[in-house]
């Protein structure tokens, strides 16, 4: 590689990438603070919920994206969350944040344990594993319910648990500053997990978890441990979707068996494979696409008269966003962020610094040799 670049090549770490970094920092600084200045609690509680589908996703992106495991059960571990949240809070009245941390150590012992059985499975074969933990967790929740909760309180759901801003935040405990504080701790809690799943993304364990993705047995002939790179993967992306359900029923403050389903673990799905998988800030930007779109559609299209026939009728919001995810898939199959990427070549590359081989000495001539060798190889001394 030359040392000079071609036209519309940037070089990674030089001065203009780190000036294209600072821009799209600033843009994202920018970002936040229109998000936050003036915005009503409803408008607040959706940024914190599209917060937490990110952080889903960016768990899901770890298992599906880099280690090649399929989950459809992630709904599971952000229920398990949301329940030792309320649970813990209304009976045991405990602080919330010691909660959280309670609960992704939970989350993770639960990951490790149905991570041990799928050791022999993998693809469509995990696939329903994951799917019937899925699908029994409502069953397991409303007989938690039930038992714990309707057989004291009478109530048919976990509700009445608020997560107070603390009293060094200077916020207060209304509705508006509830929703302000849930924000800021949704966005610290999506950027460390973006630096947890960047950094192992990066790292030896990050390039351990691609190569049994890509080649299990080849991975094993490195020296790559197979079941412990698995088992840890899965407990560290359950533990990751239990800090989303603890946002969830944060800024909800309620939680029953229909709170978390499969229909959330797709929803985990769509927003990854929107955004694009295998990538670190697809998640985020999936997730984001995902939620506004759909929030978009169920405000506006059951108020859409040029519809035909009994399209205007029912979960036309669900049909819409379906064909819209089904479109965008055929158009972009590598998710938003790869279509990103393949135009953004167009305009520029990133090439890497080249690599330099060490440098060689001249050998020394034969004049030079010193006087106790012979100038020819071929005779001996005296």
């Amino acid at each position: 590689m030359t040392s000079t670049l071609r036209a519309r090549q940037i070089r990674y770490g030089g001065s203009l990438h780190w000036i294209l970094r600072a821009i799209v920092a600033a843009v994202l600084v920018v970002l936040v603070w229109r998000m936050v200045s003036g915005a009503v609690p409803s408008s607040l509680g959706k940024y914190t919920e599209a917060m937490a589908l990110a952080i889903a996703a960016l768990s899901l992106n770890l298992l599906f994206g880099f280690n090649g495991q399929i989950s459809i059960g992630h709904s599971t571990f952000a229920g398990i969350s949301a329940f030792f949240l309320g649970y813990s809070i209304r009976f045991w009245d405990n602080i919330a944040f010691v909660s959280l941390v309670e609960a992704c150590v939970l989350c993770f012992l639960v990951g490790v344990v149905i991570g041990l059985p799928a050791l022999r499975l993998k693809g469509p074969y995990l696939a329903l594993v994951t799917l019937a933990i899925a699908y029994v967790w409502p069953t397991v929740a409303r007989q938690f319910i039930e038992r714990k909760v309707t057989a004291v309180t009478g109530e048919s759901a976990l509700t009445k648990f608020l997560v107070r801003p603390p009293s060094w935040t200077g916020l207060k405990n209304t509705r508006q500053d509830r929703a302000l504080y849930l924000f800021w701790v949704a966005l610290a809690l999506m950027v460390l997990c973006y630096v947890v799943v960047r950094n192992l993304r990066t790292s030896r364990v990050g390039r351990s978890l691609v190569a049994v993705r890509d080649n299990e047995t080849a991975a094993a002939v490195m020296g790559v441990n197979l079941a412990r790179t698995k088992v840890l993967t899965f407990g560290v992306s359950a533990a990751m979707a239990g800090v989303s359900g603890w946002l969830i029923a944060a800024e909800i403050g309620t939680v029953d068996e229909n709170s978390f389903t499969i229909l959330t673990s797709i929803k985990y799905i769509l927003a990854l494979i929107l955004g694009g998988a295998a990538t670190l800030t697809g998640p985020i930007v999936g997730a984001f696409a995902y939620f506004f779109a759909d929030d978009y559609l169920k405000r506006h299209a059951p108020h859409w008269n040029w519809l035909p026939g009994k399209f205007g009728d029912g979960p036309i919001a669900s049909f819409l966003l379906g064909v819209l995810v089904i479109g965008f898939v055929f158009i972009a199959p590598q998710g938003i962020v790869g279509l990103c990427r393949r135009i953004g070549r167009n305009i520029a590359t990133v090439v890497p610094e080249p690599i330099r081989g060490p440098t060689h000495e001249p050998a020394n001539e034969p004049n030079n040799l010193p006087n106790n060798l012979p100038n020819n190889l071929g005779e001996s001394t005296s």
